[in-house]
């Protein structure tokens, strides 16, 4: 774990990333090696983690099917590997979120992704509030991007994802992220009228970073996207290999 004062740096810092041009962009990444690839590349300012890719590389379903000290493990392993700030998603909180949240911090993680399922707002709001008790007491802002599944689970109501959002934000979110919205209208519409920062996932038939920048997005992941799309690859040369 480093130092609480280097740690507390590097969660302002990638606060600040929220708010301040250009859009930031994630790679997520699923293990060391993916970490210190990404990190090494020019422009990149901060690492995200993908629960559902170091699960599945664990040998487990998506979903909080992976104990949560085996996704810890993960995430302490690749901020210790890497200078820059690492933000863990790190699901529902496993069902305790002041340990979640203190577990995060013990890992040197600086924020984390906080999923509502699409469960009732003020249990999500609680679980947040909870997390930022934590960290005040640990001397660690935690970046929270709230994330909410309206557009995941739900039927896609802007007008719902708006009041989550906004809800998240008033207990302590940082950020707020809509996942799975595709649509550049109800983009624009998430980031004007949600009173802080969004998070887009960037998926086939989302538009360009450049106009998610355009529409007001602060924030830019791809969830497990580059371990799928290596994991497409290694599976095309192993074809390849074995028919040789």
């Amino acid at each position: 774990m480093p130092d609480v004062a280097t740690q507390r740096a590097k969660a302002e810092l990638l606060r600040e990333l929220h708010h301040e041009p250009p859009v930031l962009v994630l790679p997520n990444a699923w293990d060391v090696t993916s970490a210190v690839t990404f990190a090494a590349l020019d422009g990149c300012r901060a690492i995200a983690t993908t629960s559902s890719a170091i699960a599945n590389a664990h040998g487990y379903p998506d979903g909080e099917h992976i104990p949560r000290e085996e996704m810890l493990a993960t995430v302490g392993r690749i901020a210790a590997a890497v200078e820059l700030p690492v933000t863990a998603d790190l699901e529902a909180g496993y069902g305790d979120a002041a340990w979640t949240a203190e577990a995060a911090i013990e890992a040197g993680a600086v924020g984390l992704n906080l999923e509502d399922a699409l469960g009732p707002v003020e249990e999500h709001m609680t679980r947040i509030r909870v997390v930022r008790a934590v960290a005040e007491a640990r001397g660690v802002p935690l970046v929270i991007n709230a994330r909410t599944d309206v557009f995941l689970r739900g039927d896609g109501n802007v007008d719902e994802a708006v009041r989550r959002g906004n809800a998240y934000l008033e207990a302590g979110a940082d950020c707020v992220y809509p996942i799975m919205v595709t649509e550049a209208g109800a983009i624009e519409r998430l980031a004007a009228e949600i009173h802080g920062p969004i998070n887009v996932l960037q998926r086939p038939g989302v538009p360009g970073i450049a106009e998610l920048e355009q529409l007001g997005v602060a924030r830019v992941s791809v969830g497990s996207g580059l371990f799928r799309a290596a994991l497409a690859h290694a599976t095309d040369l192993a074809r390849e290999l074995l028919r040789a």
